[in-house]
């Protein structure tokens, strides 16, 4: 049996958005879309990468199956290189990536302090690190560390997005 995320992504979208209403009727504070919207699609890539990366989960282990996990860096990039379609590594590689690029594009809208490009890498690094770890645990999953690799540059390259989007608004307005 296989649990899938999208049910419950979509309910804690909706309960979240139910909370924010409630809350922001109650406190009688001034509501600021800007700031909703940065805070929705900041929950909203926490939760894609989530239900890409844990989801589904196997409820009991398949027969036969024994996940491949990679603790040797570049080497499942290497192999992948090596396959004979070129949408097996595309599909692998490019999906890590983007993956992860909502994550740095919104992490210095979200958060005022994670504004330099040290504070995103690290950033990227532990959430990707920490989603790896826990696919140790899960029975269809498996480690990779070239996964680490690929999120945290899909996390920079995030960063750099809305950086040169910053600036050129800044150059439109002059």
């Amino acid at each position: 049996m296989r649990i899938y995320f999208l049910l419950p992504a979509i309910v804690i979208i909706f309960l979240w958005l139910i909370f924010k209403s409630v809350n922001s009727y109650f406190r009688k504070r001034k509501f600021d879309l800007k700031q909703e919207v940065i805070n929705l699609f900041f929950l909203v890539s926490i939760l894609w990468i989530i239900g890409m990366t844990i989801f589904p989960i196997e409820i009991g282990i398949p027969n036969g199956y024994e996940p491949s996990n990679n603790f040797v860096p570049f080497s499942s990039i290497s192999n992948l290189m090596d396959h004979f379609y070129f949408m097996v590594p595309l599909k692998n590689i490019a999906g890590n990536i983007i993956l992860f690029v909502p994550l740095g594009f919104m992490l210095t809208l979200k958060f005022d302090r994670l504004n330099g490009l040290f504070e995103i890498v690290i950033v990227g690094l532990l959430s990707s690190t920490f989603i790896e770890i826990t696919q140790l645990s899960l029975p269809i999953r498996a480690f990779d560390i070239d996964d680490i690799i690929l999120n945290t540059l899909g996390t920079v390259i995030g960063f750099f997005v809305l950086k040169a989007t910053k600036l050129i608004m800044v150059i439109q307005h002059y």
